[in-house]
């Protein structure tokens, strides 16, 4: 890796570099622009980047593990193939960012705002996104099972075969979603019942 990235960094520029295959360790970027930088199949290990701008950035193949994108923007980057482990995400927005295939282990994506993400078939099993917003993302045949979804923002989600199962619900409105064969399970189903205004009797 080239010597001037290691350290701290802050409003500095590294947009446009090829950084193909980089490994990146312990290192911190605040308000950094990594704009069209290429950081296929790159690596990294406890990054942290704060206010950083990913527009158009490649991270095909790239291997992130408990990195944190703090309030990161990702407009037209390309995430295809990636792998997060227990990653941080608070507060990133994510902007017709290609995010299929990915692999996502575990992690903390809250406040994230993936408005109209292409979400299909994308494993989020266990991730936290409380008050995430998922505002018309298509999030078909994609596991949210066992996420923290309180408050999290589902307007106009589609949620075709998407597995709900044991995700936590807390003040998402229930009432709106649109449900196509989604998966849930026995206690969610009195919380959907309720929400459309049935009441639920034992016996």
């Amino acid at each position: 890796m080239p010597e001037h990235l290691h350290g701290d960094h802050a409003n500095e520029s590294f947009a446009k570099l090829d950084l193909y295959g980089e490994a990146f360790g312990a290192d911190r970027y605040v308000d950094c622009s990594f704009v069209d930088a290429d950081l296929t199949e790159a690596s990294a290990s406890g990054t942290v980047f704060e206010q950083c701008d990913f527009s158009g950035t490649k991270l095909n193949a790239a291997s992130l593990h408990a990195v944190a994108f703090l309030r990161c923007r990702f407009r037209g980057a390309s995430l295809f193939a990636a792998t997060l482990r227990d990653c941080k995400l608070t507060g990133s927005v994510f902007e017709r960012t290609v995010l299929r295939p990915l692999t996502i282990e575990g992690g903390d994506w809250s406040y994230v705002a993936l408005r109209r993400a292409d979400l299909v078939a994308v494993d989020l099993a266990g991730v936290r996104l409380t008050e995430a917003d998922l505002t018309d993302a298509d999030v078909s045949r994609a596991s949210l099972r066992d996420c923290d979804l309180t408050r999290a923002r589902l307007d106009k989600a589609v949620l075709r075969e998407t597995d709900l199962r044991g995700a936590q619900l807390e003040g998402v409105a229930l009432a709106d979603l649109q449900l196509d064969r989604t998966v849930i399970d026995l206690d969610q189903a009195v919380l959907f019942a309720t929400a459309r205004g049935a009441v639920v009797r034992a016996g």
